[in-house]
């Protein structure tokens, strides 16, 4: 659905209605550069990244099946996407598919829930009650998602990931205390933030990463920009009553 909900118009008010579509031009085409099927879901998803991206700003709300990367850790590849004329470093990593309301930036993914075919899927966010996470200390559990800051590029931490609105491939499921929960091999960029600028080493992140993650998934505090204030909203975007 779009934006005229009683949460969005709140945010709908401060972005300005023109805001709500600063490049009126999607991403380019996603391919799946000629890679078989039968390879691994990390090279499948690397190859869904198309390698010029022209990223503006149309947010809107679904309720769909969707990869929440809230809380993963990136691992980096060799891998180089151009976004609105940037180069970023790609990483994979794997995240929990959720059904249920997503807040995403249709001029990256479009509207549809998947990017090529029935085995992919977008990643994106939502605030599910709990959902399956994976820390070096404890391994799989399933719980809600625990909000932390951080300052990029202070140990462990080497950089941080977006992971909105980028391609992923559905892969084996994990099980979890006898519980199958379905996942996705999920590829992105490397510092860059929610409004698809450059994150910098020193800047104030948001994620809900383990304290174990070297790339966690999250955004950088916003300073300038359209969203600058908006940190409440994305953080929390379907408060519970």
């Amino acid at each position: 659905m779009n934006l005229p909900s009683s949460r969005i118009a709140g945010a709908a008010a401060i972005f300005g209605v023109a805001a709500l579509a600063l490049v009126p031009a999607a991403q380019g085409a996603v391919t799946n550069g000629g890679v078989s099927a039968a390879a691994s879901p990390t090279t499948r998803a690397l190859a869904l990244v198309p390698p010029k991206i022209r990223a503006g700003l149309d947010i809107r709300i679904a309720y769909r099946r969707y990869a929440l990367c809230a809380a993963s850790n990136i691992t980096p590849s060799q891998k180089t996407t151009s976004i609105n004329g940037k180069t970023y470093t790609l990483g994979t990593g794997l995240c929990p598919i959720i059904t249920g309301q997503t807040v995403y930036n249709k001029s990256l993914q479009g509207t549809g829930a998947t990017v090529q075919g029935p085995s992919t899927i977008w990643s994106s966010f939502g605030t599910p009650p709990a959902y399956p996470q994976y820390s070096t200390e404890t391994g799989w559990t399933v719980g809600p998602g625990t909000g932390r800051t951080l300052v990029v590029g202070t140990a462990p931490n080497a950089g941080m990931a977006n992971f909105w609105g980028y391609p992923c491939v559905v892969t084996t499921p994990v099980n979890i205390a006898g519980t199958n929960y379905p996942m996705a091999m999920c590829a992105g960029p490397l510092m860059e933030n929610i409004d698809n600028r450059p994150v910098a080493n020193g800047v104030t992140m948001y994620t809900q990463g383990p304290a174990s993650a070297t790339i966690p998934v999250g955004f950088g505090k916003l300073t300038s920009g359209t969203l600058t204030g908006m940190e409440p909203f994305f953080l929390n975007p379907f408060p519970r009553a």
